[in-house]
């Protein structure tokens, strides 16, 4: 270590150089209060001490920087005359924090002396004796204190035993005492008194009933029993003399109603053989009149039984029920018992009548059954199944009680056959005139057949609602099923066969589009409708079947009819754009010697795709299918264009100009297509980017073409600038595209070899993969029409509210099998049954005309499967 000059060493000061004591030395008066300034206050040499010069000099460090301390402590170069005092000042504050850290390491050196641990554990040792001592003696206390309450226990405990004796000595008084009374009571039949003594020896008997074992006791017992059999047997005979006739019962009434008092005090069994007494009594009557023998008894007559029941009823309110306490609801009671005879009579009748049944008056029957059972149920605010419940003439039949009703409902099958009948009468009526529009009909109605359906739909559910909310109204929902799969399957796919249409009329068929429109509506009303018949079908069954009631399968049979009625109108589409795409076969793309304005195809193709987008958007009156069908149209038009490419070939430079000029020109037309005429709101950005991305790859495809191959090394470079693709194969389909003799294609192809042996970043293919080059062979070999391609079409993967999530190729193809009524299959709708899906051109009596039909429909279904590879750009619009 370097010391300082020998003018300014100096001895360290003393420890105390800072105390009031301390001799300071001789510095000026403004460095002596920088330095030694107050602890509260900024003191920079304290900062420079605690931050340490070492750290706070390197870069970044986080105490005081020495310049800064410095600066403040000799501020100008006046004060550089002290920098001597100020050394001293600073070795001064070093010293006395050295001795400071001195003096802390000696205290934390005593605090870990061993000898001082060894005491701590000693100290801990005799606490625990201490607490260890604490515990004896405090279980020594708590024994001695045990051994002198133990008497005081006892007594306490032969105090309690005995004033329980007591007590029950007092209670056992009490109870011989009452029992006395009510035998006397008993025999002077006054009733009032003895139902208010029987229940006092009733409640007291509860008590002793753990006594049983003393004799005593036990006699007392069985002289209660004796007591209310005695009672029982006198009480049912005053009411058996008082209804023997009807003189018996003058002046008796208030008798009687203290003898129920007494009935009440004997509890339930009493109650209940004076329930069925008095219900035979006042039945017995009916069962001689209605029997189910008896002519009034058969089923015509049902509504006599049940005014006779009200008149019954009626007596007994005005002339009886005085003599009942009101909280016994003995009206409710006869209501069950009544419920319970007319069961079993009507259950007998009708399993006689059950060959010969009428669903007329079975449901007119049935009808005043369940009124009858509503206003009872009204009457006693309670459900006619308890009310049932309350019959005491069941005599022990198992089983909970059930509503009269309920022997109506295995027979209900006819009204659910009736309703079957008459909705085969109304689908042969719909079939027969299947759909029939004209242009001046309105287009956005859905077919009055289909309202009407669901209509009837209602009314039947409503009345077999009423009737029953069980295995009929399931055998119902089972009938719906079939009846919406029928008017799905013939009435609105049939509606979109027709087989005078064929390609290169030129023009698109109103009349077919509007057909479709329709079907598309009605189709799309009747899923909604559907969804709503189902909740009301759930919320209406019993609880218990509700889980079977589904209109999934007939859901998606609409769905699936919506698809076929945008696949009818891209096949009008098609039909109608063929003649179009016919006039661009024919142009002469080798021969052209200038690019002139668009040709005269692309404006008749972009009349016909107008005029047939704007008659879906005036039909359809859910937008999101205008969109889903331009998304189809883009797709479907870009298939086509694309595949009248490949049948122009070869095509020369100039001819792939021109073409590219007109591909512009459908471009432009494509997105105009998602608003009507004068609809001045911007094209949305989905559709307009899947345009977009549409017809970028005809326009690459365009651009390889317009280039020149010669000189061949450019011709190469730009095409892997263009398609960054080695396949071999992709570059081939160019060179026969442009028409490129033999002798120059293997030069070309040498070169392209060349090319892509050491260049990088290249894929394995592209969109010239898929191409197919040879689409009428492909087509003729396959079964459909020349106009397929083997590209993967641009259709976007779902239409507007993601209907059609596989695009224009996932639109279900027309069910196949055996067929509907009308031209097709005429009478297989009246036998009221379907053995199997009906098809759309092949019925029973169909011939080889519908066969014929349906063969032309699939051979369009594969064309589009077909175009839905255009180029593999299955992403759509969302």
């Amino acid at each position: 270590m370097v010391q300082p000059p020998p003018a300014i060493r100096i001895p360290p000061p003393p420890s105390s150089l800072t105390s009031a004591n301390s001799s300071l030395p001789d510095l000026p008066q403004e460095l002596l209060i920088s330095a030694f300034i107050g602890r509260s206050e900024r003191d920079a040499l304290d900062s420079f001490v605690l931050a340490g010069a070492g750290a706070s000099g390197s870069q970044g460090g986080g105490g005081v920087q020495v310049e800064d301390v410095l600066n403040e402590l000799i501020p100008d170069e006046n004060a550089l005359s002290q920098a001597g005092l100020v050394s001293l000042l600073l070795r001064a504050k070093i010293q006395e924090i050295r001795i400071e850290v001195e003096e802390l390491t000696k205290l934390l050196e005593e605090d870990q002396d061993p000898d001082k641990m060894s005491t701590i554990q000693e100290l801990i040792g005799d606490l625990l004796s201490q607490v260890t001592g604490i515990r004896d003696a405090a279980t020594e206390s708590e024994m001695v204190v045990r051994d002198i309450t133990r008497d005081i226990q006892s007594l306490d405990l032969a105090k309690k035993h005995l004033v329980a004796s007591m007590n029950a000595l007092k209670r056992f008084q009490m109870l011989v005492n009452a029992f006395d009374q009510l035998t006397r009571l008993a025999k002077s039949r006054r009733y009032r008194e003895t139902a208010q003594a029987l229940g006092a020896v009733k409640q007291l008997s509860q008590f002793f009933k753990t006594f049983s074992s003393v004799d005593r006791v036990a006699a007392v017992s069985r002289g209660v029993v004796e007591v209310q059999g005695v009672l029982r047997a006198q009480v049912m005979k005053e009411f058996e003399e008082a209804f023997a006739n009807e003189g018996a019962r003058v002046g008796k009434n208030a008798q009687l109603t203290d003898a129920a008092l007494v009935v009440d005090a004997l509890g339930e069994d009493a109650k209940t053989q004076l329930f069925s007494w008095y219900t035979l009594l006042l039945l017995r009557d009916y069962r001689r009149i209605f029997g189910s023998h008896s002519e009034a008894g058969q089923l015509d007559n049902i509504s006599r039984r049940f005014a006779w029941f009200r008149r019954i009823l009626k007596t007994h309110e005005d002339e009886n029920a005085i003599l009942f306490p009101p909280g016994w609801n003995v009206g409710a009671m006869l209501a069950g018992g009544f419920s319970e005879v007319t069961r079993d009579d009507l259950k007998s009748v009708l399993a006689k009548a059950a060959p010969q049944l009428q669903v007329g008056l079975l449901l007119e029957a049935l009808g005043q059954t369940t009124e009858f059972e509503r206003e009872m149920s009204r009457k006693y605010s309670m459900p006619f199944d308890s009310i049932s419940a309350l019959s005491s003439v069941r005599s022990g039949r198992p089983g909970p009680a059930t509503a009269i009703s309920v022997v109506f409902e295995p027979y209900l099958g006819i009204f659910v056959d009736a309703q079957d009948k008459a909705f085969s009468e109304m689908m042969q009526s719909f079939v027969s005139s299947r759909v029939s529009i004209s242009p001046s009909d309105n287009p956005s109605a859905v077919l009055p057949s289909s309202t009407d359906l669901f209509h009837a739909y209602r009314e039947a559910l409503e009345r077999c609602a009423k009737l029953s909310i069980r295995q009929p109204l399931l055998d119902l929902c089972s009938v719906y099923r079939k009846w919406l799969k029928v008017y799905a399957e013939d009435v609105l796919a049939g509606a979109l066969i027709r087989y005078d249409r064929r390609s290169g009329e030129g023009r698109p068929n109103v009349h077919e589009l509007q057909t479709a429109c329709l079907v598309l509506n009605t189709a799309e009303y009747c899923l909604e409708t559907a969804s709503q018949l189902e909740e009301r079908l759930q919320s209406a069954i019993h609880p218990d079947l509700r889980s079977r009631v589904t209109l999934e399968a007939e859901k998606e049979l609409f769905t699936h009819t919506i698809s076929a009625a945008l696949l009818a109108i891209l096949r009008e589409l098609e039909l109608t754009i063929d003649v179009s795409f016919g006039a661009m076969l024919k142009s002469p793309w080798k021969d052209l010697d200038f690019v002139s304005s668009e040709s005269l195809y692309v404006a008749e193709l972009t009349r016909d795709v107008r005029h047939v987008v704007e008659v879906v958007r005036e039909g359809v009156e859910q937008k999101k299918y205008v969109r889903s069908t331009c998304d189809k149209v883009v797709g479907l038009v870009l298939a086509k264009f694309t595949q009248t490419i490949v049948r122009c070939r070869p095509i020369a430079q100039i001819g792939a100009e021109q073409i590219l000029l007109d591909l512009q020109s459908l471009k432009t037309c494509l997105l105009g297509l998602v608003h009507a005429p004068g609809d001045s709101a911007p094209v949305p950005m989905s559709y307009s980017r899947y345009v977009s991305r549409s017809v970028l790859k005809i326009d690459t495809l365009l651009k390889v073409l317009m280039t020149s191959e010669d000189p061949p090394e450019e011709f190469v470079k730009h095409y892997l600038l263009l398609v960054p693709c080695q396949s071999f194969s992709d570059f081939q389909k160019v060179l026969d595209l442009k028409g490129v003799r033999r002798a120059e294609q293997n030069t070309l192809l040498d070169l392209f070899l060349a090319k892509t042996s050491t260049a990088t970043g290249l894929s394995d293919d592209s969109f010239l993969t898929s191409l197919d080059m040879d689409p009428v062979g492909t087509a003729s070999a396959s079964g459909t029409s020349p106009s397929s391609s083997g590209f993967n079409s641009p259709l976007p993967g779902g239409g507007a509210g993601g209907l059609f999530s596989g695009g224009l190729a996932s639109l279900p193809m027309l069910p196949t099998g055996s067929g509907g009524a009308g031209p097709l299959g005429a009478g297989v709708l009246g036998s009221g049954s379907r053995s199997s899906t009906p098809g759309l051109g092949a019925g029973r009596e169909g011939g080889e005309r519908g066969k014929e039909a349906l063969a032309e429909f699939k051979r369009f279904g594969a064309r589009i499967g077909m175009a839905s590879r255009l180029f593999s750009g299955r992403e759509g619009s969302s």
